[in-house]
């Protein structure tokens, strides 16, 4: 099994690729638990309406956890 893994794999929770994906997984799953009104005024702070957030949250998914990817980590 450990062949499989990077070299420096004990190390995960220091990697800012899952830094991204542990707030993304957070923010997925604290989004049902949110009242309607709660919903309706973070999206009303944003901008977005809710046709709209789908998208928008994926992309900004995409972006974040590729960036996170691409820093240059110890």
């Amino acid at each position: 099994m450990m062949r499989y893994l990077i070299d420096d794999a004990k190390n995960w929770w220091r990697f800012w690729s899952m830094r991204v994906l542990a707030l993304w997984t957070a923010a997925i799953g604290a989004w049902p638990l949110l009242t309607e009104a709660q919903r309706a005024g973070i999206l009303a702070l944003v901008g977005v309406t809710p046709e709209q957030m789908a998208g928008i949250a994926a992309l900004a998914m995409f972006v974040t956890v590729a960036g996170a990817r691409v820093v240059k980590q110890p």
